[in-house]
């Protein structure tokens, strides 16, 4: 990935997240999240957005984080589709694994746009801390605390069988 990409960052249940900037189409602010039945547990439900419907994902449940506490959707962090990051010059790393539909993630809180360093730090292992290692490109120190950077594309991906 290039240097001088930028990664948009944002807190879920107390916790900081980023990711590459190239892959945001928007942000909403509290979106009206419609509950799907037996939709997989990481789907939070669908908002509807000027005329398109985009699936929510709970990012707790992709990353196999604890689900409890508040349900709120202060934000909805939207992304890129597969044809609209192929339009960029030259696409993000792991465009190919984009959707050919809008996803978003919900959110608490946005946070600042970050510059991406050369190298993140390693992500801890996963029996220590919890996060699916498949979704996390690394980790990024800030202000006294650690910044989870992560890999948009399997994040997005379509839920695994695990999560149905």
């Amino acid at each position: 990935m290039s240097t001088s990409s930028q990664l948009l960052a944002f807190r879920v249940r107390g916790k900081w997240f980023a990711c590459d900037l190239l892959w945001v189409r928007e942000i909403v602010r509290r979106p009206f999240v419609t509950p799907v039945d037996r939709a997989p547990s990481v789907v939070r439900g669908l908002v509807h957005l000027r005329g398109q419907i985009l699936t929510a994902l709970d990012l707790n449940v992709r990353l196999g984080l604890e689900t409890g506490g508040p349900d709120s959707a202060e934000r909805c962090v939207v992304f890129k589709t597969a044809a609209e990051l192929a339009r960029l010059s030259p696409p993000p790393p792991d465009a190919e694994q984009a959707g050919a539909d809008p996803v978003g993630l919900i959110v608490d809180e946005i946070g600042d746009i970050l510059p991406r360093p050369e190298t993140l730090l390693p992500p801890p292992p996963e029996s220590l801390s919890g996060l699916s290692q498949d979704c996390i490109a690394g980790m990024l120190p800030r202000a006294g605390d650690l910044v989870t950077v992560l890999s948009p594309g399997p994040v997005l991906a379509p839920p695994s069988k695990s999560e149905v």
